[in-house]
């Protein structure tokens, strides 16, 4: 018999878990899997279809001689209200609607909704959602309507025959069309694969992002998809595939003796589809732009040394597309790649301008449990833990101690629970004629997973509340911090330098430097700091010349109001 103590459970298992093909315990109010993962748990809800059957003489209401829907897409995305809805509106006349009455297939109108269905055998599940799924092909389209270009995985469009593109319009009845919102990405795409290439210059650049590049995006990657997938989809995304050839035009140029100006026409091409594709609601749900975005805003950090400061353009793309919710973001998709990659360059821009990280952390993929999972997910949650430290000490709660004592226990936590692998395979400690100890890493989520966590204890110690402000204990309380964040740069910088095949190993050392590097007083430390800078960006493209006149100002090499 059931005790009478039975755990009570929900009766479907959440929407969230269910939404991400997960295994829900249905506990309550809460299930343990959204709990632990600080995600919201939506609740599934079962509607049976009534057997009851109408009399032959039930009356019906008619409906009207003219619909009118509106796609509110585009305000809800960027939360801002409608002020002219004539350019939002799909009119229906009446001969559609009194076919509608007795048809068996009907058009689902592109209006967006507060929820989202699912049809399951026998009964229909209902839960929130923020974005409405995208389109859906139905029978009653024609083949002139827009294919599944939006579609949240990506997907290539199909092939079409000639002169398909030249109606983009839902075929009604007898020459009556309801027009859609117009498809900025359709000359985004090729029809055919544009592989191979025929231009041996642009097989170059192909190639060098391949073999050099994607690395610096696949670090927490176990699929590799800016490596292996990217590719692919660049063949018919044109997009795609001009914001390669910019990137490595781009690190060529700064490298090399490449053609500087040539990254800036495959850069001006990408803007020229890319900016009208990000007024357009749909665009959010396409992850070949988001990758785009992604790679663009790369070459936009390398090109501050150019342009002389960093306008952040990219980075607000990034936000569009982050921001749009947890539907198009499924974990080992290309989305969530580019989330990840996303997450990690708005840390960069959150340490140097020292701000809160913008990006949302309020995604499915995000993990901040302690549980058993992969050496990805571990790195992963160390770079969700920094951007959680970089929120509290640059928000408006940075003395809060109890936010404190919760980071500082989840970094302790992160280094007692995370698997052996992420041990260094040879470690030697600093010497005398060594700046940094030599550390040894086998895997690149190994290094940039160790190498957040180190940023984030380095953060919590500088604001570490319980220092005095003043008083005589102040002095002690600031030498041993010091000493600390002193012992910690070294380690971040000890694995930079021995582990330079994942190029942003050294980059990532860059932002402690940054930070921290004027707490060094010795010489000889100074200048191993300098070095790394100069090699980061002799190397890798990756502009350091303005922390190194910030830090010898600092340490007065030079005088303060020198240029």
């Amino acid at each position: 018999m059931p005790s009478s103590e039975q755990i009570e459970l929900l009766a479907t298992p959440c929407v969230t878990c269910r939404e991400h093909h997960l295994k829900c315990d249905r506990s309550v109010p809460r299930c343990g899997r959204c709990v632990r993962a600080s995600r919201e748990c939506k609740l599934g809800f079962k509607f049976k279809p009534s057997k009851d059957k109408f009399d032959r003489d039930q009356k019906w209401l008619r409906a009207p001689r003219k619909l009118i829907y509106v796609d509110e897409t585009r305000c809800v995305t960027n939360g801002s209200p409608i002020e002219d809805i004539s350019h939002f509106e799909f009119h229906i006349d009446e001969s559609h609607t009194r076919e509608s009455e007795s048809a068996s297939s009907s058009i689902t109108p592109p209006v967006t909704t507060n929820s989202r269905r699912r049809n399951e055998v026998g009964n229909h599940t209902v839960g929130v959602a923020q974005v409405q799924d995208p389109p859906r092909n139905h029978s009653s389209l024609s083949e002139g309507a827009p294919v599944n270009e939006f579609h949240p995985r990506g997907y290539l469009p199909r092939s079409r025959s000639a002169g398909t593109n030249d109606i983009p319009s839902l075929q009604i009845r007898d020459g009556t069309r309801v027009l859609p919102p117009v498809n900025p990405l359709s000359s985004g795409f090729h029809t055919t694969s544009a592989l191979p290439l025929k231009n041996r210059t642009e097989a170059l650049l192909f190639r060098h992002y391949i073999q050099r590049l994607a690395i610096c995006l696949d670090l927490c990657d176990p699929l590799r998809h800016f490596e292996l997938v990217v590719p692919e989809r660049a063949g018919v995304c044109h997009t795609l595939l001009n914001a390669i050839f910019a990137i490595a035009a781009r690190h060529l140029s700064h490298t090399t003796d490449f053609d500087p100006l040539a990254s800036n026409r495959y850069h001006d091409e990408c803007l020229r589809y890319l900016i009208p594709m990000l007024n357009h609601a749909s665009t959010v749900s396409d992850e070949n732009m988001f990758a785009a975005t992604i790679i663009l805003r790369m070459l936009e950090e390398m090109d501050v040394p150019t342009t002389g400061q960093d306008n952040y353009s990219h980075l607000l793309g990034i936000h569009a597309f982050v921001n749009v919710g947890d539907q198009y973001m499924v974990p080992g998709s290309l989305s969530a790649a580019s989330f990840w990659v996303g997450l990690r360059q708005e840390i960069y821009i959150a340490v140097i301008t020292q701000q809160p990280v913008k990006v949302s952390l309020d995604h499915f993929v995000v993990d901040r449990s302690f549980e058993p999972a992969d050496d990805y997910t571990w790195s992963n949650r160390a770079i969700v833990l920094l951007a959680d430290v970089l929120n509290f000490c640059f928000g408006e709660n940075s003395f809060a101690v109890n936010r404190w004592n919760a980071l500082d226990e989840a970094a302790q936590k992160w280094s007692t629970t995370r698997p052996m692998s992420f041990n260094p395979f040879f470690y030697r400690a600093r010497t005398a004629s060594l700046a940094f100890p030599e550390v040894w890493h086998g895997s690149s989520c190994h290094v940039i997973g160790i190498q957040h966590h180190i940023l984030a204890q380095l953060f919590l110690t500088q604001f570490d509340p319980s220092i005095p402000k003043v008083g005589t204990n102040r002095r002690a309380a600031v030498k041993q911090m010091t000493h600390r964040i002193e012992n910690l740069v070294r380690e971040l910088c000890g694995i930079g330098v021995c582990n330079q095949w994942p190029p942003p190993s050294l980059f990532t050392a860059c932002m402690g430097i940054a930070m921290f590097g004027d707490q060094f007083g010795e010489r000889s430390d100074q200048e191993a700091l300098i070095d790394i800078l100069k090699k980061t960006e002799a190397d890798h493209a990756r502009p350091t010349a303005a922390i190194q006149q910030q830090l010898m100002k600092a340490w007065g090499w030079i005088p303060e109001t020198g240029e």
